[in-house]
């Protein structure tokens, strides 16, 4: 059976995506002027191009076992996608000063006591409740007003849990809080659902071209990788831990 690993994002240096929103597939009509109407389909896959940093010692032998134990797309990965651009902490909803999630102050325990190591509590986005029914392959989701909920704008970046495998892109806000996405639902959502601005994806390798690995005299030089989506029922469908 198919296996899944791990795959952390933070070390790229060019996300590029190779796939979108296309009118194919679900079939074509041509009227009498010739003029061809074409219907969208639930069938397209997200598709990434990730470049990596140069990489040297344990990181660099991290990254080949990774690469080799994909097996050219035999085995997939799950990865939580860190979008770059991901919406400020003011814009989240957040009342703090200006800052970024990664300079936010950290949270400690309720004694005001951090780790052992000093460092306090990781501060991400907050989840917002799905606010409506969705039904599998549609294409809009209603959120909470809570947080960033009714904030997102067409680009935005998304996903649901749990049980949802799935990254999302807001195309069309249709009212405040109810959002047009790509691609489709790969999963139903209730209310008891969320959803969350660092949406888990699993992916695999495009084919036997899809991974890049070279090793120059100091470290590793033009690393990349090729991930097609698959989608959230073949995985728990085929695949395993």
């Amino acid at each position: 059976m198919p296996r899944l690993a791990s795959f952390q994002m933070g070390d790229e240096v060019r996300i590029t995506p190779t796939s979108g929103p296309g009118a194919r597939n679900s079939g074509a009509t041509t009227a009498q002027d010739g003029f061809e109407q074409t219907f969208d389909t639930v069938g397209d896959l997200v598709a990434l191009r990730l470049e990596l940093v140069p990489r040297r010692g344990i990181s660099a032998r991290r990254e080949r076992g990774l690469f080799t134990r994909l097996m050219e797309g035999g085995n997939a990965t799950r990865l939580t996608f860190n979008d770059p651009d991901l919406m400020s902490p003011q814009e989240a909803g957040i009342d703090v000063p200006a800052h970024d999630w990664e300079r936010m102050p950290s949270p400690t325990w309720s004694n005001g006591q951090p780790w052992s190591n000093g460092l306090g509590w990781g501060v991400t986005p907050p989840t917002v409740p799905v606010a409506a029914v969705a039904a599998v392959n549609t294409d809009t989701v209603t959120l909470a007003d809570e947080a960033w909920g009714h904030r997102l704008g067409e680009g935005d970046y998304l996903g649901f849990f749990p049980f949802s495998f799935g990254l999302y892109m807001v195309t069309e806000v249709i009212d405040p809080g109810q959002y047009r996405v790509w691609p489709r639902l790969r999963t139903a959502l209730t209310t008891e659902h969320f959803a969350t601005l660092l949406p888990t994806i699993v992916m695999r390798p495009r084919g036997r071209d899809a991974v890049s690995m070279s090793r120059g005299t100091w470290m590793t030089d033009g690393s990349s990788i090729e991930l097609v989506e698959v989608i959230d029922p073949y995985v728990r469908r085929f695949f395993s831990e």
